[in-house]
């Protein structure tokens, strides 16, 4: 998307980037895009919220000027899509994880000037980000909304959906996709794995979902510990860069785990060997790396290393997720 443009249309519009951004997280906030199902004026719509009508009416005129949604005469108004991601409580409501990315300290690059000159050095804020136990209630929002539903659609389009019966989420979070699975199928059952500091975390989600007689709850190390036997299906959400690391052994535990006919889903990073491409996922492990945190998946990786281990139907997809451009690996224990 981002090098559709010229490199000239891109410069022009880097120093209003920041301005798009707070704007558009302030209407999040604000639940604006809830209230415009129908066309409003700012006054009637400041009115109702009790806002301020002079700022709601340079809010609107902003979100209209960056085409987030129309107008008539003094009315505004969604279009499809924005009514389809920014409105709450919608299936692909994109806000939560949208507030989630923005703001964690994983996109904040630090004193870039200063990591090249003087090279890596690690700072608390990303210390503190890969701890994911203190998110809590921000990460069960991450995993609300559209990426529940993209995860959903990746699944149900696999011909071994209907056989699916126990997925295990490793690397679970805060469970929420994993959880998910399950309630899609009245016959799934399911185990999320995490770090044991995760497991509060977790067996809130199951608390708060009712699936707790369905989902149980495993912690370890998953390159280390035992993650469990007979799945159908298993889930493995952003964690590559780990299960990489545990090259062959890793990928042989994953196929020992699975029944026959059974699927590993991989949704990693993918980034391209000369690093030209996907840009998003580029910049998303910059922070990382320029700490002297090597992160972010090369495409290849994942099929090499499965095919070492054993698996020999290996299906690579690229899709545009809400996290972005992102590799869906498809691992077959056929």
């Amino acid at each position: 998307m981002i090098k559709k443009a010229t490199i000239y249309e891109r410069l022009t519009a880097l120093p209003y980037l920041p301005i798009h951004q707070q704007l558009i997280e302030a209407a999040i906030e604000l639940d604006v895009f809830s209230h415009l199902e129908f066309p409003i004026s700012a006054q009637k719509l400041s009115e109702k919220m009790n806002w301020n009508e002079y700022n709601t009416s340079n809010l609107l005129k902003g979100l209209y000027s960056l085409g987030y949604v129309l107008r008539e005469g003094d009315s505004f108004y969604n279009p499809a899509e924005t009514a389809r991601y920014l409105v709450k409580g919608k299936p692909d409501y994109m806000g939560d994880v949208l507030m989630f990315f923005c703001h964690n300290p994983g996109m904040d690059l630090g004193d870039v000037v200063q990591y090249v000159k003087e090279g890596p050095k690690l700072r608390k804020e990303t210390q503190d980000s890969i701890a994911f136990e203190r998110y809590g209630e921000a990460m069960r929002s991450a995993q609300s909304g559209i990426r529940r539903q993209e995860l959903l659609e990746i699944v149900r389009s696999l011909p071994e959906n209907e056989s699916i019966r126990q997925i295990l989420d490793l690397g679970c979070g805060a469970g929420c996709l994993g959880i998910a699975l399950v309630q899609d199928s009245p016959g799934r059952t399911g185990v999320l794995f995490d770090l044991p500091p995760m497991r509060g975390l977790i067996e809130e989600s199951l608390r708060i979902s009712g699936m707790g007689e369905r989902i149980s709850v495993k912690s370890g190390d998953f390159l280390q510990d035992d993650v469990g036997r007979d799945y159908d299906l298993i889930l493995c959400s952003s964690i590559m860069y780990s299960g990489i690391a545990g090259k062959t052994a890793f990928f042989k535990k994953l196929k020992e785990s699975l029944n026959p006919g059974g699927v590993v889903l991989c949704i990693n990073e993918g980034i391209e060997a000369d690093y030209s491409a996907p840009w998003d996922m580029v910049m998303g492990y910059m922070a990382f790396n320029l700490q002297g945190m090597p992160m972010g998946v090369i495409k290849g990786q994942i099929a090499e290393a499965a095919k070492n281990a054993g698996f020999h139907s290996i299906e690579n997809r690229s899709l545009l997720l809400s996290t972005g451009r992102q590799d869906v690996n498809i691992l077959r224990n056929k």
